[in-house]
């Protein structure tokens, strides 16, 4: 039924330990307590009895004071010997207020003090019913049977000569009746048979119950686990098609890119194959080649300069400075009419970035500003900014062009995607791994009144 090397079995192994340790361990604690309570009882009935046959005797304090009077030995017999045909009754003994043996059903007993209990004697004369379970004592014989008996339950109960508990009643004697324990062991361990049954039934009950959620508890995890890893391994799949399909557009893109020179070249040796007999023709094509050539190179190069970002030097850097010589080499570089404006913010404004990569991806950002509105003002500001809890400073960039759609939005970012004949495609895509890869982004949006704002968003707090 269960496996134990499976979480419902080891589950099932110990809840069915710790039950049977609880059936035992109550059966163990609970039986003193069975046998002390039936013993006490025992007690209490033979007290009743034995203080009903005194006062139907009518037997006084006197009586028990000696017993040489042979009419009172005779008085005192016929009023406890009904006692002996008690089941399991095993001896009988009267004391007299000075613990003297006045009478008993073993008469060589009668006149001594014999008694291995004094103390319960002493106590039984006070008025207190004292009852114990004797295992060890030496063997005696019931007074029915004369059948040997091992351990006895000893009784010890005030003898009164008027009703106990009325004013003025008083113990005149006590009585002190040995029985066989065995109907109360019986008794006591058909109970406990019971009670085991009882408890283990409930134990198996509740077992059972436990079980039974631990095994729904454990199948639908193990179910939950299974869905899991199946859309993991579904997850993994995808996500290796979608770089396969990444990358297949990138092959394709490349292969545009550089399709275009290459036929030019296949095209021109071709046409200088023909003109060998015209040195200066050939001479021409060959340059027209070389032409080719080259424009191949600055493509592959291009794509090589993809990877250049990973490279980096983090350093305390004035993000003001560093604007300010990025707008420098704009001047110095593109050769387009502009107007490119920088409102100088107050205080410092210091970030650990690598400067040389942050530098070069505001560059795309205002070069493509500039390219988006030919003639155009191109705003440039840097602003403290929280994202997502986070405290951090924005490079903006905002062009007064036609913005982008929403349909271009999600292709911003790609590599080698242009709305420009002669663009590249590598602008935003640069910028944007630079961006990542100190901890920060890329945004772009549409304003309101026209034109687009790109930001450089980049964390206080960059790590390497």
């Amino acid at each position: 039924m269960f496996k134990l090397r499976t979480p419902p079995g080891i589950f099932a192994a110990i809840s069915l330990l710790m039950i049977v340790a609880m059936v035992v361990s109550t059966g163990l604690i609970q039986e003193p307590f069975f046998r002390h309570s039936m013993i006490e009882r025992e007690a209490m009935t033979v007290r009743d009895m034995v203080n009903a046959l005194a006062l139907e005797r009518g037997l006084t304090a006197s009586d028990l004071k000696s017993s040489a009077n042979e009419a009172v030995r005779h008085q005192i017999d016929q009023s406890f010997k009904v006692l002996k045909h008690l089941p399991g009754a095993a001896r009988i003994k009267v004391f007299n207020r000075d613990g003297t043996i006045i009478w008993s059903d073993v008469p060589e007993l009668v006149g001594t003090k014999r008694t291995a209990h004094p103390d319960r004697v002493a106590l039984a004369l006070n008025g207190t019913v004292q009852a114990l379970f004797n295992p060890t004592r030496d063997t005696v014989h019931t007074g029915e049977t004369g059948h040997p008996v091992i351990g006895t339950i000893e009784c010890y109960v005030p003898i009164y000569a008027q009703p106990a508990g009325q004013p003025g009643a008083e113990v005149i004697g006590v009585l002190s009746l040995y029985r066989d324990p065995r109907d109360l062991n019986r008794t006591i361990q058909n109970g406990m048979y019971l009670l085991w049954a009882v408890v283990g039934g409930a134990g198996v009950l509740l077992f059972l119950a436990l079980y039974k959620a631990f095994s729904l508890v454990y199948e639908r995890q193990q179910s939950a686990e299974s869905k899991f890893g199946k859309l993991t391994l579904e997850h993994e799949r995808i996500v290796q098609i979608e770089k396969m399909s990444a990358m297949g557009e990138l092959v394709g893109e490349i292969a545009h890119q550089l399709n275009n020179p290459l036929v030019g070249v296949i095209n021109l040796t071709q046409l200088a194959e023909r003109q060998v007999h015209d040195p200066q023709r050939v001479a021409e094509l060959l340059a027209e080649v070389r032409k080719a050539g080259s424009e191949c190179r600055d493509i592959v190069q291009r794509i090589l300069r993809i990877n250049q970002p990973s490279r980096s030097t983090l350093q305390s850097t004035d993000m003001v400075e560093l604007v300010q010589d990025t707008l420098i080499f704009c001047q110095q570089s593109v050769d387009l009419k502009h107007v490119v404006r920088f409102d100088v913010p107050q205080g410092k404004f210091l970030l650990t970035v690598d400067p040389v990569l942050i530098r070069q991806a505001l560059f795309n950002l205002i070069h493509n500003a500039i390219l988006a509105g030919p003639g155009q003002p191109v705003q440039v500001s840097l602003n403290r900014l929280q994202r997502d809890g986070i405290d951090g400073m924005a490079l903006d960039v905002t062009d007064e062009g036609p913005g982008f759609s929403s349909e271009l939005a999600p292709r911003l970012f790609k590599p080698f995607f242009t709305t420009r004949a002669n663009g590249t495609g590598l602008g935003l895509p640069v910028a944007q791994h630079i961006a990542l890869k100190h901890g920060g982004v890329v945004l772009a949006q549409n304003l309101p009144q026209g034109g687009a704002r790109f930001s450089i968003w980049l964390p206080l707090m960059t790590q390497p």
